[in-house]
Formats: C-alpha cells, sequence, structure tokens
C-alpha cells in the first residue's frame, strides 16, 4: 500500500501531499495498557517514518512529555492509573499543540462525543486495523507538516509581510502593518475603516494579538446582525426578570471581555440611543445590566470598525459625534484589493493551496494558476476584496482535477471576471503632474508584473526571468526596489 506518513514517504503519490517542512521526523507516542497493542502499533507507525514512544501507564506518558515531545499522542480512554480524559486535560496543559486521539474500547456516542468535547484530535475504536491506524495518523501528520510549514512561511516572509494571518507587501499594507505594530502595545481606542472583505476583523484580531492583553479575551460582534432590542442586552448582559423570556441573569459581552479587547463591527447600524449608552460605558468603565442597578467594573480595549468613511457618517447621523471621537483616538485603514494588486498573485497562491489541501486536489502536479488567469485576476477590480477572492479560490478548487492548471474560462465561468480586460490595471492619477503620476504608475505595474511572474513560478527567480524575457539580475534588482521578496516556496537556480 502506499505510505501516508513519515518523511521519507512524502512525495509522489503520497496522500500527504507536496512535502512541507521536512527538518525533523515527526514524533508519536502511543499510550494503551495492553502491551501487545501498544508495540503493533508503534512497529506500523515506525514503518511510516516516524519516531515512536510507547507507555502502558499515565503516569509514565506524562513523564515522556517533556523528554520526548511528542507532536500526535494516541491515548486510550480507559487506563488504570489515570482516566483518558484527564490525562487529555494534561497533555493539552503541557502543550495545547499536540493532537491528542482517544482509543476507545467501546466506542459509544457518549464517549466519542466527550473525547471531541475535551479537546481531542479524534477517536478510533478497538479493534482496529493498520489501515485505519495509518489513514487516521496521516490525516493527524497531515495537519501538523502543515503548522510547521505555516510556521516557516510566517518566518520566511517575516514581520514585514505576515502579521497574524494577514498577507500583505504592497506599500499601502506594509503602512497598515507598522501602524498595527506601533499601536498594539497601547490601550488606545481604535477605529478601523475597510469596505466589506478587505480583513478588518484580521486587523483587530491582530492589535490583540501583538498587544498587552493577548492572554486575555478577544471577542466580536458585528453590530448589524442584532436587532436593537437584542443587542442591549448582548453588550451589557440582564438580570433575571428583566425582560420577557430572561429566565436568568446573564452577564454581556463586554463583561466577558472584560482583560481583553472588545470588537464592535459596523458600529453605524448600533441605534443612537443605544450609542449614548456605550458612549457612557466607555467613559466610566462600567456597565449597568440590563434590568439592573449595580455598576460592574470592566477592563477592556475597544476596536470598532465600519465599512464607510466615519466622518460622512457622523454627518448624516447615523454615527453620535462624541463616540466617533471617543473611538477614533487611531485611526486606521485598510486599503481595498484593487489598491494593493501586488498582493492578488501571493493570495490567490495561498488560497488556492489552502483549498486544494481542503478537498483533496492536491497530488504529484499540485494545482496552478495559468499566467493568463493570474493577469485577469490582476485586472479585476474586486468589488468583494479579499473575502471574493478567497471565494472564487475556493470555487475554483472544488470543481478542479488533480494536478489541473487554472484557466480564464475556469474563473470568468460565472463570475464577472469574464467582463475585466487584462488592461485595466492601470489608472492615471490626475491630481499629480503628468511625469509624477507616470512615474507611480509605471512602479505599480513593475511590482504588479514582478509579483505576478514570480507567483506563477512559485518563486524560481531564473525561470521567472526567462518567462519575462529579462535577466536575473534586473529581477534583483527589482526585487531590491520595491522591497519585494521572491515567493517564499519557490527555489532559486543557482
Amino acid at each position: 500500500m502506499v505510505s501516508t506518513i513519515g518523511r521519507d514517504r512524502l512525495g509522489g503519490d503520497s496522500a500527504l501531499g507536496d512535502p512541507l517542512d521536512l527538518d525533523s521526523p515527526l514524533r508519536v507516542l502511543v499510550v494503551d495498557d495492553e502491551e501487545l497493542l501498544v508495540r503493533s502499533c508503534a512497529r506500523i507507525l515506525e514503518h511510516e517514518g516516524l519516531v515512536v514512544e510507547t507507555a502502558t501507564r499515565g503516569n509514565i506518558a506524562l513523564e515522556l512529555l517533556s523528554r520526548f515531545h511528542p507532536e500526535i499522542v494516541l491515548v486510550d480512554l480507559m487506563l488504570p492509573d489515570i482516566g483518558g480524559l484527564e490525562l487529555l486535560a494534561e497533555i493539552h496543559e503541557h502543550d495545547p499543540d499536540i493532537l491528542v486521539i482517544m482509543i476507545t474500547g467501546h466506542a459509544t456516542v457518549e464517549s466519542s462525543v466527550a473525547a471531541i468535547r475535551a479537546g481531542a484530535y479524534d477517536y478510533i475504536p478497538k479493534p482496529f486495523t493498520a489501515m485505519q491506524l495509518q489513514i487516521l495518523v496521516g490525516r493527524a501528520a497531515r495537519q501538523v507538516y502543515l503548522e510547521r510549514d505555516n510556521r516557516r512561511l510566517r518566518g520566511q516572509l517575516g514581520e514585514r509581510y505576515l502579521l497574524d494571518g494577514v498577507i500583505g507587501e504592497s506599500e499601502p499594507m506594509r503602512h497598515l502593518f507598522e501602524l498595527v505594530r506601533r499601536v498594539a502595545p497601547t490601550d488606545a481606542s481604535v477605529f478601523i475603516q475597510g469596505e466589506s472583505g478587505t480583513g478588518k476583523e484580521l486587523i483587530a484580531r491582530a492589535l490583540h494579538g501583538k498587544s498587552l492583553r493577548a492572554s486575555g479575551p478577544f471577542i466580536a460582534v458585528n453590530c448589524a446582525a442584532f436587532p436593537a432590542t437584542l443587542l442591549e442586552s448582548e453588550l451589557f448582559g440582564h438580570e433575571k426578570g428583566a425582560f420577557t423570556g430572561a429566565d436568568e441573569a446573564r452577564r454581556g459581552l463586554m463583561e466577558a471581555a472584560s482583560g481583553g479587547t472588545f470588537f464592535l463591527d459596523e458600529i453605524s447600524e448600533m441605534p443612537l440611543e443605544l450609542q449614548a449608552k456605550l458612549l457612557r460605558v466607555l467613559q466610566e468603565r462600567t456597565v449597568r445590566r440590563v434590568g439592573g442597578e449595580e455598576e460592574i467594573p470592566i477592563d477592556i480595549r475597544v476596536v470598532a470598525a465600519t465599512n464607510r468613511e466615519p466622518e460622512s457618517l457622523v454627518n448624516e447621523g447615523s454615527l453620535r459625534q462624541d463616540l466617533f471621537y471617543r473611538l477614533n483616538v487611531i485611526p486606521l485603514r485598510v486599503p481595498p484589493l484593487r489598491e494593493r494588486r501586488g498582493d492578488i498573485p501571493r493570495l490567490a497562491q495561498h488560497f488556492l493551496r489552502h483549498y486544494a489541501e481542503q478537498y483533496e486536489r492536491d497530488g504529484p502536479e499540485p494545482l496552478r494558476l495559468s499566467s493568463r488567469s493570474m493577469k485577469r485576476l490582476v485586472a479585476y477590480d474586486w468589488p468583494g476584496n479579499v473575502r471574493e477572492l478567497q471565494n472564487l479560490m475556493e470555487r475554483v478548487v472544488s470543481l478542479a482535477g488533480r494536478g489541473d492548471e487554472i484557466e480564464v474560462e475556469d474563473l470568468a465561468e460565472g463570475t464577472p471576471l469574464g467582463r475585466a480586460r487584462p488592461d485595466e490595471s492601470g489608472w492615471a492619477d490626475t491630481s499629480k503632474p503628468f511625469h509624477e503620476a507616470k512615474e507611480e504608475a509605471i512602479a505599480a505595474f513593475e511590482r504588479t508584473y514582478l509579483s505576478a511572474i514570480l507567483a506563477e513560478h512559485e518563486g524560481n527567480i531564473s525561470q521567472a526571468a526567462r518567462s519575462a524575457g529579462i535577466d536575473r539580475k534586473t529581477v534583483h534588482r527589482l526585487l531590491n526596489k520595491y522591497g519585494l521578496r521572491a515567493h517564499p516556496e519557490g527555489t532559486e537556480e543557482r
């Protein structure tokens, strides 16, 4: 049978797809009181190229955690000294990234659900075959390898190009990333403006992740998603009997966010009367539950967002001016995708790989975008921004076969991309003198073209140079000129 797990077997027909970060073999710990079972599991998994340790007692397994550093642990639900669920909790306290697979002697719905709810990656019922073990551990191994690859990607891109999952190397995104890094350690309120689909919540999460509150909760509320009568209760909580159906007291989301960051998306959708109450909460740093009299102190950092220009919302009366001033201590603008076309190739490749893995479309020949397809993506204006691009890549991948090359026709079928023209990617800024506007347009073209051609050739500078009809020195010069890097997964020919 085709092996699907070990580092020496990752490639070719492997179900795990392309090799990822293979610097060290994957480590698996098998914990079961049946010595014959653990020996059999170890033999099967070692044959797959994994490093395996075994334990017949929970206490022995706990000792091995610090010494062996396993990435996957198989744990019997019924151990003689420690319960399997208790051991699961101990493992996750030691390292929450460890994937735990529960071995159940008598698989029932109750025991399986309990294991998953407690944080298990999956479960396998006894008796199981070698094939079942290989498939399940293979899936877990794939997740470990992908996480290793993500860590490598973050390291290669560097803080300059990747901010807590937000990808961007264009000038507008670099400027945004720099502002986020400078603002995050403070407690200043932040007001994020950006069109729908640009990633405002991702930026809010990045602010939280780089703040001194990172260990606290991050709670997000979309004000447009709640009716006015329910939103107040959701934000501030309510006391028992405050209204029909309030059978018990409940704390609000702002109270639950204490010690962390509270993100209010589409804040202009909040009724003006409730905006006044929110302003009082922000001034006093206390909340009063609906139907209650007690002032409950809260310690939160507030990040607000809107998909429209906030000043126009104030002028039309949708957003209270005093609340806006309270929230707009640090304004951030997330640029629409049409203003950062140089990021489109990298984003498209990222989503293509992500969904190829999710829908098992990867194989010996990975899915790839043709040169014409990439040009069409860069030319399109993306009214739905990054979310629209992500949705398109998901649709294309779900309809593709293994190893397909994605052509323009695949992108355009049933989408507005069919109306985009490759020459639409440029624009004229008539607010500037001719020569200055021309230089900026040329620079924008060079950045966009370079990003696209490198993405097309997966970062291989030699291949990109040959395809573009220029020499490698020119590519290197342009990379240095615009502070770009070749695609992190590519390899440069020497």
